[in-house]
């Protein structure tokens, strides 16, 4: 079972920085500071640096409230990434 659990940890990794490149693609066209999306979410900053890294899950009530921030449905988030080419 050890590849299974192995595949899904990638699996897992790939989602992350999928959701991460999501939301920061969608907050900079929204012409959002992360610090500005951090608060209006009430989520720590450093949090949010890590979701946008893909280093850190997002929870689901953060999603929520991201994506009503962002416009976005919440599902919009975690789908194949939007654009990766993101400064």
């Amino acid at each position: 079972m050890p590849a299974l659990d192995e595949e899904r940890a990638s699996s897992r990794k790939t989602f992350d920085w999928n959701v991460g490149v999501n939301i920061r693609h969608l907050r900079i066209l929204n012409d959002i500071e992360q610090q500005t999306l951090a608060k209006l979410a009430d989520i720590d900053v450093s949090q949010l640096s890590r979701i946008e890294a893909g280093t850190r899950s997002l929870k689901f009530k953060e999603g929520m409230a991201i994506a009503k921030i962002l416009n976005v449905r919440p599902e919009r988030l975690t789908k194949e990434v939007i654009n990766a080419e993101v400064e």
